[in-house]
């Protein structure tokens, strides 16, 4: 049993959704359900003469589930080398686009794990691209939960990539740190074949119920209608585009319930743990805001400046203007503090905390 993993995160209601521990899980046991709030493990049971026995299939694993979830972890802010304003010089393509294909066209690497959608239901779901057009033809993000790094697997075993670039929210950009940084043999395979992340400027992500049970009836309109999803939080809106061109929008209070229960226990906004960082925030309108973190990164912004792809604009980077929803995002700490109090309070019961340790965390919660 992934005891840890089930107290500390799920049963806690802290898990991110990245997907991470069900591609590391070693026995398939590991799924994550349609719009659940966390992987469910699988029973399996067997009778043995007489007996009817539930089998612990994780005695004898090195549990990399646990070794490569990002919530088990504690986060400190991360590095920056450089930031800057870009703008897409690729026709019908953003600067994650460009960024990409650039990394492609120059051996970085050879393929990506994208977010997209299904064009009639506008479902989210994972794209595996290996090629340029097959990067231009996915819609991105559209701030809509999947479970993004079950997508691993297929990548590696089903396509061949060797050289695999992730672009998702924090959250993801964690789990692939962790993994980056973890020593546990049987994530070495995803060590060796993840080269690049690019992380996305988050203040959460939301349930498919977004779509079906708000947009939809709000507007009397079909999925297939729609283009794409935004989160203006410049304004607090979610705008919404047709394929007709028109938009609709939608106040963020309004929908705020549709958000993760896992978004509340995250403080990173940035995505401190990418390579690359890239969020419309901070640069003028048509502009992107990119904020290297790794060498690798590094390479990866030169290579496209040099191939064309992105041109750096002239204006600079408003980090004001960042750095207020960095500071909400952080306040969410005390939400974390929360969890650890609840988990002492659990382990007291079995002995594992004394009562003067959690009086002291009550304090200092207490105390802000």
């Amino acid at each position: 049993m992934v005891k840890e993993l089930k107290k500390k995160v799920w049963d806690a209601n802290r898990c991110s959704g990245c997907g991470m521990c069900v591609s590391a899980c070693a026995k398939n046991i590991i799924h994550f359900p349609e719009d659940g709030d966390h992987p469910i493990l699988e029973v399996r049971e067997r009778n043995i003469g007489l007996s009817h026995v539930v089998i612990d299939t994780c005695f004898f694993c090195k549990k990399p589930c646990e070794k490569s979830c990002p919530r088990l972890k504690e986060w400190k802010n991360g590095p920056v080398i450089r930031t800057i304003s870009a703008v897409s010089k690729l026709p019908g393509g953003d600067v994650i686009d460009a960024l990409l294909i650039s990394a492609l066209r120059c051996g970085l690497i050879d393929g990506a794990i994208l977010w997209d959608v299904e064009r009639n239901t506008f479902k989210p779901l994972p794209r595996v691209a290996a090629s340029e057009d097959e990067i231009l033809k996915s819609a991105g993000y559209q701030y809509l939960w999947f479970p993004l790094l079950t997508a691993l697997n297929d990548a590696i075993y089903r396509r061949g990539l060797r050289k695999i670039a992730i672009v998702g929210p924090p959250c993801v950009a964690q789990a692939v740190k962790t993994v980056l940084s973890s020593s546990n043999k049987m994530l070495e395979i995803y060590r060796e074949r993840i080269r690049l992340t690019i992380g996305l400027f988050c203040d959460g992500i939301y349930s498919y119920q977004l779509v079906t049970n708000e947009i939809v009836n709000r507007f009397n309109i079909k999925p297939c209608d729609i283009n794409t999803v935004k989160v203006d939080l410049r304004d607090a809106l979610l705008r919404i585009t047709m394929h007709d061109g028109s938009e609709k929008v939608i106040p963020l209070s309004d929908v705020r319930k549709y958000m993760r229960d896992g978004c509340a226990r995250c403080t990173d906004f940035t995505s401190e743990w990418a390579d690359l960082s890239v969020g419309d925030l901070g640069s003028e309108k048509g502009k992107t805001t990119v904020i290297v973190r790794t060498p690798i990164g590094e390479n990866c912004l030169d290579y496209a400046i040099r191939d064309g792809t992105i041109e750096i604009a002239k204006t600079p980077v408003n980090m004001e203007e960042i750095q207020r929803f960095v500071s909400d995002k952080k306040r969410r700490e005390q939400t974390q503090e929360v969890d650890s109090l609840l988990l002492s309070m659990l382990n007291a019961l079995s002995g594992e905390k004394s009562r003067e340790e959690i009086e002291e965390m009550l304090k200092s919660i207490g105390g802000r």
